[in-house]
């Protein structure tokens, strides 16, 4: 009996990192490496649920475009899109750090802001980009029109400004 693994890339690069010889599958090293493998110390905590009210609403209808894991401390989620990921990562860190919108909102550039309290202050001198904001969480909006860099980079000021380490304390795989 065969089972089909999805793998990202970051962890087909992992797995391949432990080829001894072209010979080798892919099923051959994940035995060897599991084989040589000590076992956690602890258990790895389940995920716990997300509210539903955290997610972004495209999530909660279906429509998704991939698999995107986030990690926060000992929480994991998996999100539909690379949108959902980005609101939930603001959305956990304010949770973790209350009043880091507050922080985040004086963050961007002249045009947009990372975040705000209505659409027209996140697009300052661009009102006809409030068509993109959308409603975060409490009375926060958030700026979804951006690339995979812009919101990793917002990401990564959102981890500072809450004193926690992007790629250590918070992992988003987008």
């Amino acid at each position: 009996m065969s089972h089909v693994i999805e793998l990202d890339l970051g962890l087909y690069k992992a797995l391949e990192a432990h080829r001894a010889s072209l010979e080798e599958s892919q099923a051959d090293i994940l035995r060897r490496v599991l084989a040589t493998a000590s076992p956690p110390a602890e258990p790895v905590p389940p995920s716990r649920p997300i509210p539903r009210d955290w997610l972004d609403p495209e999530e909660t209808t279906g429509r998704q475009t991939g698999r995107y894991q986030l990690r926060l401390h000992d929480k994991s989620y998996f999100a539909g899109s690379q949108k959902s990921a980005y609101r939930l990562a603001l959305i956990w860190l304010e949770r973790t750090r209350p009043g880091l919108l507050s922080l985040l909102s004086q963050e961007g550039t002249g045009r947009r802001r990372v975040v705000a309290r209505s659409p027209e202050a996140l697009y300052p001198r661009s009102p006809q980009l409030t068509k993109h904001a959308e409603k975060l969480c409490d009375d926060w909006y958030v700026d979804v029109n951006l690339s995979r860099e812009q919101k990793l980079a917002r990401i990564k000021t959102a981890c500072r400004l809450a004193g926690l380490e992007y790629d250590k304390d918070l992992i988003v795989e987008l």
